[in-house]
């Protein structure tokens, strides 16, 4: 049975649309795929079942009969923790993923496996990234992000390439690099992708940073927040790119709220000057906090802009910690979103070399 173990070396990578990219791809070359997120730390209940969220959208759009509680067989909660560190723990959570993984599997040309958030996660209870592929004997692509801002001159690309390397060794089939800002791209591709290879690190694609796959839904925030809404509540799925926080005077806002595009607007509900000037710019959300209801004013022009308005009872700070928390993963449930990723993709990934390495 083949496989292909995706993992990351930090969160909000773009792990999950990686998956669900080559899947889709995979399936429109008529190859049968299974799926599998062994390890989940981001549980939900929906029918009395315990779930993860993003295996469940990856199950929905690949079309899978696979129960979806079956696709995550081990869910670290609370009481798990609990159960480890005291030494209670009756289940061999490593046999419960390897018997998952052979259901998955069966009839399938091809599993993939969506590994955690970063290598280390799941070391405490045993199922982390290396013992997992160790034990299942499967072969690792890692989503390395850019941390251009971080680093000089891509170097945190090189050091977490190389330390995915080290880590997972000959398992390691390769990686592709994720979020190169446009301005980035040459120097990587022409650089850093052949300085790699030459450390014998496959590169089996550049993905450039497109802030349209990051950006929220009105309605992502709406849920986040339980926020009430004033105006448009028909526009849960337009979309929000960047988050601004409206804290100061106008005369310092303007100037930002200029540059941002398709933005949220986090600010008091009695900073009627704040909320006007967001009015006048490129804003599609306004998330008035403090639970204090805005002018008449401010909600006519804001139904006439096309502009949701939303109340919290949050302060500022609260509701843009909260809303900070899940904005930059990239989430491909908007259709628009997923063909985007889709065509990126084809540009950027070799899925030709891939697919040969995978012996498919």
């Amino acid at each position: 049975m083949k496989s292909l173990y995706i993992t990351s070396v930090s969160t909000f990578s773009g792990k999950t649309a990686l998956s669900l990219g080559i899947g889709l791809r995979m399936q429109a070359a008529g190859l049968k795929v299974g799926y599998l997120k062994p390890v989940s730390t981001q549980p939900y209940t929906a029918g009395g079942r315990i779930l993860d969220e993003d295996a469940e959208f990856v199950r929905r759009t690949l079309g899978l009969d696979t129960p979806p509680w079956e696709l995550s067989p081990v869910v670290i909660t609370t009481e798990l923790l609990d159960e480890v560190m005291s030494g209670t723990l009756q289940r061999d959570l490593i046999a419960e993923i390897e018997q998952a993984w052979q259901q998955v599997g069966e009839d399938k040309d091809i599993t993939i496996m969506e590994g955690g958030a970063s290598m280390r996660e799941g070391y405490v209870v045993g199922v982390n990234t290396l013992n997992l592929v160790e034990q299942l004997d499967v072969p690792v692509l890692s989503v390395v992000s850019f941390h251009g801002e971080e680093c000089l001159a891509g170097m945190c690309v090189l050091d977490d390439a190389m330390a995915a390397k080290r880590r997972l060794e000959d398992r390691l089939m390769g990686i592709v690099l994720n979020s190169v800002p446009r301005e980035d791209m040459d120097y990587i591709r022409t650089r850093a992708v052949p300085f790699l290879e030459n450390q014998g690190i496959k590169v089996y694609g550049v993905l450039p940073f497109d802030p349209y796959l990051r950006a929220l839904s009105v309605g992502e925030i709406i849920d986040t927040l339980n926020a009430k809404v004033l105006t448009g509540t028909h526009l849960r799925e337009r979309l929000i790119e960047h988050m601004s926080v409206g804290a100061m005077s106008v005369e310092a806002a303007l100037p930002r709220f200029r540059r941002q595009l398709n933005k949220a607007v986090f600010t008091g509900g009695d900073r009627t000057d704040i909320q006007a000037a967001a009015l006048e710019t490129s804003t599609t959300c306004l998330v008035l906090t403090g639970n204090l209801q805005p002018t008449s004013t401010i909600l006519k022009r804001a139904e006439e802009l096309g502009v949701a308005v939303l109340l919290v009872p949050d302060s500022t700070l609260e509701a843009v910690e909260r809303v900070s928390g899940i904005f930059g993963k990239t989430s491909l449930a908007q259709p628009e979103k997923l063909s985007r990723f889709q065509a990126m993709l084809s540009e950027h990934l070799n899925y030709a070399e891939l697919i040969r390495d995978l012996g498919l």
